[in-house]
């Protein structure tokens, strides 16, 4: 019997309702963004989102605090996966070279590629939280877990050796998903995968890059499934990382 769970099915969204937000604290604040707990009250009953808002590149006096986020900005070295943007040749040397005007650029176009590659994975069948809407500087999406928790990154998370196995199975099924797409998640880790109620969800996609545009793609496919499979290897799984990363090829080409 496969140890793969079944694939979750679209969510019922009521889009129609009138609703209103409320928010509810911050989940998570990272490098570059921040996400913060919404919870959306419909007529029919509230639902959870999360919000994930990228702070200003360049921020004035007390912009930081006054919007809500809780620590100053810092930017990783990031230009190999902007190297597939298609952008007019001023706005690319610009991005590429880091110039104000440059960092100002990839503030605003990081959420769209977020919101971007979040859709494309989700309608190629890969398990990542539902897109719900783009929002100023950010977009909203499905928050993953219930009311007195948000579900554990897989790095944190005790499972059995079932559950491992399971959540290898399904790893290797959303790899598929994506490269079928033509993605790569370009930044996989145990970070930045999910665990709950015997699920394994992608997230964090902004980084995410095409195999027809980008000419690191195969590296950057390449150090994903090895840095995840180094994971699983450690605790025992039976794990072959190259005959997967051969199988992936093969779909890509």
């Amino acid at each position: 019997m496969s140890s793969i769970a079944p694939m979750r099915p679209a969510l019922a969204w009521p889009r129609d309702e009138p609703y209103e937000d409320h928010p509810r604290g911050t989940l998570k604040s990272g490098k570059e963004a921040e996400i913060f707990l919404v919870e959306r009250r419909f007529a029919s009953g509230p639902r959870l989102l999360a919000h994930k808002r990228y702070r200003p590149r360049y921020p004035v006096k007390d912009q930081l605090r006054n919007e809500g986020f809780s620590n100053s900005t810092v930017y990783r070295g990031d230009s190999i996966y902007k190297a597939g943007w298609f952008l007019r040749t001023r706005d690319k040397r610009a991005v590429m070279g880091g110039t104000r005007y440059g960092h100002e650029l990839a503030g605003r176009l990081w959420p769209m590629q977020e919101w971007t590659m979040l859709r494309r994975a989700w309608e190629a069948g890969a398990s990542v939280p539902y897109p719900v809407e783009q929002t100023d500087h950010g977009l909203l999406m499905e928050f993953i877990g219930d009311d007195s928790q948000a579900a554990p990154k897989l790095g944190q998370a005790r499972l059995t050796p079932a559950e491992l196995t399971s959540a290898w199975d399904q790893l290797v099924e959303n790899l598929r998903a994506l490269t079928i797409a033509g993605l790569v998640h370009a930044d996989l880790s145990v970070y930045n995968l999910l665990w709950w109620e015997g699920r394994l969800i992608v997230i964090d996609l902004p980084q995410a890059v095409e195999f027809t545009t980008n000419s690191d793609a195969y590296d950057l496919l390449h150090r994903d499934v090895t840095n995840v499979g180094e994971w699983f290897t450690r605790r025992g799984a039976d794990v072959d990382v190259e005959a997967l990363y051969a199988d992936l090829l093969a779909l890509a080409w």
